[in-house]
């Protein structure tokens, strides 16, 4: 009888701190997943602004967009909050096969609302979204429209408390910017501290 009960404090504690730990993962620095050689091309704390110039996700922005927000999966609001979060972008040259620029984009989501997209993307992903194989330890899905130029390779993945985004020619850039979060490749964020 005292073993069970020690041993259901001693799973109920552990279940708390991990609880806890995920609820209140320490920030990540957008710049923590952004080349160190990359073009800035936006760095705000409220993207509103710059957000409605795409489709995806102007209020009035089209088929895409109502495609996006009205798809059943509760993306609308993963969208409208995306609105009001951090966001970086920026380009960088990785020298993909037809040398096009990567464009990068970064968005803080804090840790208990990464874990829900990313727990909601793996469960209930909205058209045009598909999972391909994780790198390291990271999830990676594709987004496939027929909007986009052919050129245009978007993948994404979603860590613990960002979603990255990459939009190249080359699929395996999303791999370099995990990298580069991963402390694998040099960031901006280390270039800001010198």
């Amino acid at each position: 009888m005292k073993s069970r009960l020690l041993f259901a404090g001693l799973s109920t504690v552990l279940a708390a701190v991990l609880l806890r730990s995920i609820l209140s993962a320490p920030a990540v620095g957008r710049m923590r997943a952004v080349p160190a050689h990359a073009c800035l091309v936006y760095n705000s704390e409220s993207p509103g602004w710059f957000l409605s110039f795409f489709p995806m996700f102007g209020t009035a922005g089209g088929e895409f967009s109502n495609d996006w927000k009205t798809d059943g999966t509760g993306m609308q609001n993963v969208f409208q909050t995306l609105e009001a979060r951090p966001l970086t972008v920026a380009t960088v040259s990785f020298g993909g096969r037809e040398r096009r620029d990567t464009w990068v984009a970064v968005s803080e989501l804090g840790g208990p609302a990464a874990l829900a997209l990313r727990w909601r993307l793996m469960l209930f992903p909205p058209a045009g979204i598909s999972p391909v194989r994780p790198y390291a330890v990271w999830p990676v899905w594709r987004f496939e429209h027929p909007s986009l130029p052919g050129w245009a390779q978007v993948r994404f993945s979603v860590t613990e408390s960002l979603l990255i985004c990459s939009v190249s020619t080359d699929s395996r850039d999303i791999h370099r910017l995990l990298d580069t979060i991963d402390g694998r490749a040099p960031s901006r964020a280390d270039s800001a501290v010198k």
